[in-house]
């Protein structure tokens, strides 16, 4: 039994019989006495992280980044009274 055959026998241990999971068991035992490492560890999910916030929303990103209005909408609330309204209608959905 290889090691990665074991670790998948030990993550889903209800569906193997008795015997194999401690087959299972040995096998991980003597690869981690033979390296003196932990191999059944776990890998931590990406925490999300706090991207910004625009237009009222919080943006959160797992690989980092930042969010930033687009300029094209700033220009067009910027341009007058119609503007502004269509930047309202566009950016509150319309109500």
């Amino acid at each position: 039994m290889t090691l990665s055959e074991a670790k998948r026998i030990l993550e889903k241990g209800a569906a193997f019989s008795p015997s194999v999971v401690e087959e299972a068991k040995e096998v991980i035992e003597n690869f981690t006495k033979k390296r003196g490492s932990n191999v059944m560890k776990t890998e931590k999910k990406a925490q999300m992280a706090y991207g910004g916030t625009v237009n009222g929303k919080r943006h959160m990103y797992s690989a980092g980044g930042s969010v930033y209005a687009n300029k094209g909408l700033l220009a067009l609330k910027k341009s007058g009274p119609k503007g502004l309204e269509a930047y309202n209608k566009i950016t509150k959905g319309g109500n």
